[in-house]
């Protein structure tokens, strides 16, 4: 079928007026990439102007699975008499149309996250700039992900899923509607405009205020909601344990430095190093002595690559090292 889907066929199959036929056109049109989008597109666009419930999709899907399972778990029946064998033709059209009605749904199911979020990642030892529909500035350091969403963002939410490190320079709305940052580690950060920098790496996450004010939200399992309320240079951290810590430094800018590959190190020791090897440019580090380990390292330089990086680093610490792909070995 060639017969091009438009915004009026799929407005019909929305309200519930779609024919057999449009149904089965509309499930062959999405299985092109670029029709699920504008699917979505136009969904969203037609939901704005049809105001519907908001359906529990989770709760309902299992409920599609819970009547499978019990249409299955029923004893067949005994046959008493001969069976009604109804035309072929008339089995065959019904079949199409329940394939096609529970493929749609299913798809639509399943993709449903990977259409309304768009996902933005950088690559190791790469930066990003990225600017917001709602004019919010965001730098993504290397190995990081930001998930937004696809429609509605800047006018119903304001709110992003982070992994890795980001700056965020976040645009005050003349609604005051808030921005949230949210991490994968139980900590949010909730904003009306300000500046500030997350990191959210497995080692642990840290949030850092450079201006404004931030709310930070911290959900510990088992535990009520932790509320903190930060001012300018501001830091908190959370370990891998869980732990919570609050600081104050007199110069919150400098845990942005590395948007501009700028490194700043204040008694760092080398394990933090290594850590920083690994989340930015996927070197493992090797060290010969597990003395190397303790030493401490403080200076300000800017790297652009993993080389200039290690050789300012093992320069500063009077070491030597080798690489092998990427392997790294310090050793005196």
């Amino acid at each position: 079928m060639n017969q091009a889907i438009t915004k009026e066929i799929l407005a019909e199959h929305f309200a519930g007026r779609s024919t057999a036929l449009q149904r089965t056109m509309i499930a062959e049109w999405l299985q092109q990439p670029a029709s699920q989008a504008q699917y979505i597109a136009w969904l969203d666009e037609w939901e704005r102007h049809h105001l519907q419930y908001m359906a529990d999709e989770d709760r309902n899907f299992q409920r599609l699975m819970n009547r499978i399972d019990s249409l299955e778990q029923q004893p067949a029946p005994t046959a008493t008499a001969p069976a009604r064998i109804r035309p072929l033709l008339t089995n065959t059209r019904l079949l199409v149309a329940a394939t096609v009605v529970f493929c749609l749904s299913f798809a639509l199911y399943i993709g449903q996250g990977q259409l309304r979020y768009q996902t933005i990642e950088t690559a190791f030892g790469e930066t990003r700039r990225l600017t917001l529909s709602d004019g919010s500035q965001v730098t993504l350091n290397a190995h990081s992900t930001l998930r937004i969403p696809r429609f509605g963002f800047g006018n119903r939410t304001r709110t992003v899923w982070l992994t890795g490190e980001a700056a965020f320079s976040i645009s005050h709305t003349p609604t005051h509607q808030r921005f949230i940052v949210n991490t994968d580690r139980g900590v949010d950060v909730v904003v009306l405009g300000t500046e500030f920098n997350v990191y959210t790496r497995p080692t642990g996450t840290k949030v850092v205020l450079s201006k404004g004010a931030i709310q930070l939200n911290y959900t510990r399992p088992a535990k009520p909601k932790y509320q903190l309320r930060l001012k300018p240079g501001d830091v908190v951290s959370v370990d891998s344990s869980g732990l919570l810590t609050q600081n104050h430094t007199h110069e919150p800018d400098v845990s942005s430095a590395w948007s501009d590959h700028r490194f700043v190190f204040n008694r760092t020791t080398v394990r933090e190093i290594t850590d920083l090897l690994r989340y930015t440019y996927n070197l493992r580090v090797v060290l010969k002595s597990q003395e190397l380990a303790s030493r401490t390292i403080t200076g300000t330089f800017k790297a652009d690559n993993a080389d200039e990086f290690l050789q300012v680093v093992t320069g500063l610490l009077e070491i030597n090292y080798k690489q092998y792909d990427n392997t790294v070995t310090f050793f005196d």
